[in-house]
């Protein structure tokens, strides 16, 4: 009951309307004093709190003597709720856009990012964002927290291009495995991830063998395009191994 009435709260409930309207969905069609018995609201606010959320089409009053009240069913308000908030984040999304004067300066700026979690959602949020084209090199241990987005946006038409450090595959775009994890792996002692999207933004990752991650992610367009041959960079060299073999696999090895 005490998450309920918070999450209500949440919501912008306060907390007598929260209880008037839990005890209405318990036992609906009452008159506001039986209410007030069952909520333990006070008789004497209890009509204040039953004419807001009149107001706010949450509860409907009844045409009986004496006046006997309803709610709403929950679905139908979280539905009007959850319309009425995206509407809201849309119109002022673009209204704070167009007043907003660091624009100019915020791709001087790269943002830290701690902790696994809040990588991964920051990965996720970027493909949420991807329009055009993405490229991506990744370990297995994290391609699955972010491949559901990564399959969303490709069905929108955008184009992948992913090193694969590991043999996950998503059979999208195009695909390159490296191959040399092993190696990689004890040299540094940490997976690194990096994501590139539409030339405007990047994150690269590092997640430690000790479970602690860190990252960074920036919109200066210099950063964002040295990423990007980064990754390409990782798809030349996994080509030129497969056409030449042992033979570039030799030069690889001695330059690492």
């Amino acid at each position: 009951m005490k998450n309920i009435l918070q999450l209500l709260h949440n919501l912008n409930f306060s907390q007598n309307e929260a209880r008037a309207y839990i005890a209405l969905l318990k036992r609906e069609n009452i008159s506001g004093y039986e209410l007030a018995k069952i909520s333990g609201i006070p008789a004497s606010k209890i009509y204040q709190v039953l004419n807001r959320l009149i107001a706010k089409e949450i509860v409907v009053a009844l045409d009986s003597d004496p006046v006997k009240y309803t709610p709403i069913p929950p679905q139908e308000i979280l539905l009007k709720m959850k319309g009425d908030y995206l509407s809201t984040f849309k119109e002022l999304g673009a209204a704070l856009d167009k007043i907003y004067s660091g624009k100019h300066i915020a791709n001087n700026y790269i943002w830290n990012v701690s902790g696994r979690s809040a990588i991964m959602r920051r990965l996720i949020e970027f493909i949420n964002q991807a329009k055009n084209q993405v490229y991506l090199t990744v370990w297995d241990e994290e391609i699955g927290e972010i491949k559901n987005a990564i399959l969303r946006a490709h069905k929108r038409g955008v184009k992948f291009s992913i090193v694969h450090y590991g043999k996950s595959a998503l059979g999208i775009g195009k695909e390159y495995y490296h191959g040399r994890e092993r190696q990689i792996r004890q040299q540094r002692g940490a997976r690194r991830i990096a994501l590139e999207v539409d030339d405007e933004r990047v994150i690269l990752g590092n997640f430690l063998s000790d479970n602690n991650a860190n990252a960074a992610w920036t919109t200066n367009k210099g950063l964002v395009l040295l990423a990007k041959d980064y990754v390409i960079h990782d798809i030349y060299t996994i080509r030129m191994a497969e056409k030449f073999g042992s033979a570039a696999n030799e030069i690889f090895e001695n330059n690492y």
